[in-house]
């Protein structure tokens, strides 16, 4: 576990608060992580959860006897930890049925509301950043709406359900230009901005 430890722990970034509320509010049983690396905190809180990412690393991490072990003295739920990890790119097709999971992530990875979304249930939660410009994406999906926004102050979270008309508003007026941000890989700026955006997928 001294990859998680290192990248995550020392760091105080682990986000165990976010993941926390997202099972508080939204109650998801199961989740797609794609370009997840070692980020196994969701599996604190989300019995079953599928891990994908490409870094040579992962495979031995995933493949440790300890992982589950150590899930185990942290996680907040009695039923089985149930981990799952795919040595896919999410930008091609993963080895996993369409219409399966309850949430899918996306922080720091890339476009994954688009290339995954098949994967999410109707209904199913997205939590997005907009740090390759992805909640800029989902916003602009008519398969997703926006149901909360995320701050986050040092290690605390809060998702915010109201007001939510004043975020996605460009500093210069324009709409999003979807083709610019697909092709710099950078989110738009916005006059209200969160550290993760949460939305439903609605068909």
């Amino acid at each position: 576990m001294k990859l998680y430890e290192k990248y995550f722990i020392k760091k105080n970034d682990d986000r165990k608060e976010l993941f926390r509320i997202i099972k508080s509010e939204f109650n998801p049983s199961t989740g797609l992580y794609p370009g997840s690396f070692v980020h196994i905190t969701p599996s604190f809180f989300i019995p079953k959860m599928t891990y994908v990412d490409t870094d040579k690393r992962c495979h031995n991490f995933f493949s440790d006897d300890e992982l589950i072990q150590f899930i185990n003295k942290k996680k907040e739920y009695k039923s089985k930890t149930v981990i799952k990890y795919l040595n896919n790119d999410f930008t091609h097709n993963i080895s996993t049925q369409t219409d399966s999971f309850e949430l899918l992530i996306s922080l720091y990875a890339g476009f994954i509301s688009k290339h995954c979304k098949k994967f999410l249930k109707l209904n199913g939660i997205l939590v997005t950043n907009n740090s390759h410009g992805d909640a800029s994406i989902a916003f602009t999906d008519k398969d997703f709406k926006l149901i909360g926004v995320f701050k986050r102050r040092g290690e605390k979270f809060k998702l915010i359900a109201n007001d939510l008309e004043k975020y996605f508003i460009k500093k210069d007026g324009s709409e999003i230009d979807c083709e610019k941000v697909l092709r710099k890989m950078i989110g738009e700026g916005f006059t209200n901005t969160g550290y993760a955006y949460v939305f439903k997928r609605i068909k």
